[in-house]
């Protein structure tokens, strides 16, 4: 059976990215797999800038963490149950996972396990010159990757703009 990954996190959320792996998986009469991943550096990164402008102690810090950490898995769970009404209305096979860890590692171990076909992720928002000086995950991903990988911009929502088989997004 053809599988499709999605790969998702809570700031790579994408509509159209969505709906493309969704149409894709159905295409290719296969599974659509789903892997939102709770990229503890994201959360780190929040507890490291508020503790450097000293809002908050680290008690009071630590429990903002949690608080922070809670929020992604809800969303998380809520995006993939939206997900996963959508590939039954669609007689899409699913199958989801919802881990955390580190965005990159996760993705490719993904990738590497699952075999898809094709792989559809969103990449965050960032200045360009960001993802230039700082590097870009996706980007990794995307020359790692043994398959065709399909960017589109975080927040996307409507019918086109996917940067579509890029190999080196």
């Amino acid at each position: 059976m053809k599988r499709t990954l999605l790969i998702m996190s809570p700031s790579r959320v994408s509509s159209t990215c969505v709906e493309r792996a969704l149409a894709s998986a159905k295409r290719a009469d296969g599974e659509l797999v789903v892997v939102y991943i709770l990229d503890a550096t994201l959360a780190d990164d929040v507890q490291e800038r508020i503790q450097d402008f000293g809002f908050v102690g680290d008690v009071p810090s630590a429990r903002f963490l949690d608080a922070v950490r809670e929020e992604h898995r809800r969303r998380g769970e809520a995006e993939l149950g939206r997900i996963a009404g959508l590939a039954e209305e669609r007689g899409v096979s699913l199958a989801v996972e919802l881990v955390e860890g580190e965005f990159l590692r996760l993705s490719l171990a993904a990738a590497e396990r699952i075999a898809p076909s094709e792989i559809f992720v969103a990449r965050q928002d960032r200045p360009a010159l960001s993802r230039l000086v700082i590097g870009s995950d996706v980007k990794r991903l995307a020359r790692d990757a043994s398959c065709d990988v399909n960017v589109y911009r975080a927040g996307e929502r409507d019918a086109g703009g996917g940067e579509g088989g890029n190999r080196g997004a």
